[in-house]
């Protein structure tokens, strides 16, 4: 048999008959063969990604490249599986999650994760990285959709004033603005995709500056209308909600609503201000010296905090989204499936034939449609109906104070509860304001009024841009956004110019608002008719071509579950 035939000895050639001299030097040569064949395994063990791998007697083994025999892998991993042998990470004990990034950690673009600017601990407890970006998307979404949803309704009386527009001409500005911001949405998803934020929102704060500094010097319609639908309108999509709430999503997965939801009172702290602050500033300097003011804040504001902080994904950097602290509960389908959608990637053929992304549209497109103009006309019509400006200020101001306590609260229900019900629940709150507006007869009647619509109003970022990713994950959520954005952008747009023709028509806003009830009616309930969409179908890795294990550089992150993939010539040894 074969097994028992003794193992013959390569010839070496001719052997000496005493172990002399030259015997042991042809043996010193064989050994210096072997060390030097050891020597270039190492070498190579070195070059390549290490995955350690702590079995069940404690010690440790390194796999220093990818197996060469598919079927050797599968024994080996089947071995190791029944074993209970699991990947590890490894983190070095000093490691920093946010400032050191770990040699054996790469990123999605196979290089090692680069270095974050800003500290990881403050007053001695650490903090992660995601909520700098929190922070920087919450100063942008008070000076850029803040200002562009709460400053052109205190400037239309004193611009139709001393330039003789009507207060459709002045709407259509507005339209002609938020048309072009979905038309621009669709060419910057990809870009945000892969690039990140940080250039689109320098760029964007420039030309917002620039943008507000003119709306100042406009003395003709046209003028009016490219400054505000041209200038203003490439910086509001540079630094607007899209860009800073994609970036807030990237960072976040499990606490996502209330990231989104803290970014977001930057809108409320800015509708809380800056109408009483522009209105001051216009009764003093005029309302050309106001705009002007407004850019320069913009420019000092955003530039060098968006240089400084906007990062892309926390991939880039060795970390993991949340800050890696907590595994999802097995027999959790809630988190299973948020864990299923997260790493989805879609392409644009797949997310165009979802029905759920078309509904989606419809649903936020009838929803934007009453927002954008309840905010444009809703000062105008409170001093319409007998209100002095300081009041109707005041008033307005409650938008506010209202979207600021209330932001936290849907923040913290969107991940308790379902996206479709808290969804329908703001925009039916949403409904109620505009009819107890309707309905107001004394100043404190008009303060609960539009305290109720501004209820409604905190939750309206939270909850879009935490349905969005929700539905269709963060790792394409900027191409997906920006396939929807156009059409919702069409619906949004016609919003302010049905107010105004409603108004300079009948003399009063009491049918467009009506209008306003329905639309948000009707979206409540086709959001509740909205499934979510199944993830696309990834391919699955080969045995043979395993992808490196990368360490995480936090010692909070979760471990990796999939097994190494082992040198098929330590099989026997295995």
């Amino acid at each position: 048999m074969e097994f028992l035939a003794p193992r013959r000895r390569p010839h070496l050639g001719a052997r000496t008959p005493t172990r002399g001299r030259r015997g042991r030097r042809g043996r010193r040569g064989g050994s210096a063969r072997r060390a030097g064949r050891s020597a270039a395994r190492t070498s190579r063990a070195r070059a390549a990604p290490v995955a350690r791998v702590r079995g069940t007697r404690g010690r440790t083994r390194t796999n220093p490249e990818p197996a060469r025999s598919e079927a050797n892998t599968g024994v080996i991993a089947q071995r190791r599986m029944a074993a209970g042998a699991a990947i590890v990470a490894t983190p070095t004990p000093d490691a920093h999650p946010a400032t050191e990034a770990s040699t054996e950690a790469v990123t999605e673009h196979g290089r090692p994760p680069a270095a974050l600017p800003l500290p990881a601990t403050l007053l001695g407890r650490p903090v992660f990285y995601g909520w700098y970006i929190v922070g920087l998307a919450f100063v942008a979404a008070m000076m850029s959709s803040g200002i562009q949803a709460y400053s052109l309704g205190v400037f239309i009386t004193p611009m139709t004033e001393e330039l003789g527009w009507s207060r459709t001409d002045i709407s259509l500005g507005q339209t002609i603005s938020t048309g072009m911001m979905g038309v621009l949405g669709l060419f910057i998803g990809g870009t945000l995709d892969r690039r990140g934020g940080r250039g689109l929102m320098i760029g964007g704060a420039v030309l917002a500056g620039l943008g507000f500094i003119l709306l100042g010097q406009v003395r003709e319609l046209w003028q009016y209308y490219l400054v505000k639908g041209g200038v203003v309108t490439l910086g509001m999509v540079g630094m607007g909600a899209m860009v800073v709430n994609v970036a807030v999503s990237n960072w976040f997965v499990r606490r996502r609503g209330r990231a989104i939801a803290i970014s977001a009172m930057g809108i409320s702290v800015a509708a809380l201000l800056l109408p009483t602050v522009a209105s001051a500033m216009i009764t003093a300097y005029g309302w050309r010296a106001a705009w002007a003011v407004i850019g320069v804040a913009v420019w000092v504001v955003m530039i060098p905090p968006t240089w400084l902080i906007m990062r892309r994904r926390p991939e880039d950097f060795g970390l993991e989204p949340d800050g890696g602290r907590r595994l999802a509960a097995v027999g959790d389908a809630r988190e299973e499936r948020r864990s299923q959608v997260d790493a989805a990637r879609w392409t644009r053929r797949q997310a165009i034939h979802t029905p759920a992304l078309w509904m989606l549209i419809l649903t936020f497109g009838l929803a934007s449609m009453g927002l954008g103009a309840m905010l444009l006309h809703l000062f105008p019509y409170l001093t319409d109906t007998g209100f002095s400006r300081s009041e109707a200020a005041a008033g307005f101001s409650m938008i506010g104070l209202a979207g600021l306590l209330s932001k936290p609260f849907w923040g913290l229900a969107i991940e308790r509860f379902a996206a479709r019900v808290t969804a329908a629940t703001e925009f039916l709150m949403m409904a109620l304001g505009i009819a107890l507006i309707l309905a107001v007869d004394s100043t404190l009647s008009m303060f609960l009024a539009v305290f109720v619509f501004g209820l409604g109003i905190g939750g309206v970022v939270t909850v879009q841009e935490t349905v969005w990713a929700d539905y269709f994950g963060r790792f394409t959520l900027g191409m997906v956004r920006s396939i929807g954005r156009p059409f919702t952008i069409v619906s949004s747009a016609g919003g302010p110019v049905l107010a105004g023709v409603a108004y300079d028509v009948g003399g009063s806003y009491e049918v467009a608002f009506i209008v306003f009830i329905g639309t948000y009616v009707a979206a409540a309930v086709l959001i509740l008719l909205t499934p979510e969409p199944s993830p696309p179908a990834s391919p699955q890795p080969s045995l043979a071509a395993p992808e490196p294990v990368p360490a995480t550089t936090d010692a909070r992150h979760a471990a990796v579950e999939a097994p190494p993939a082992p040198r098929s010539d330590r099989l026997a040894g295995d």
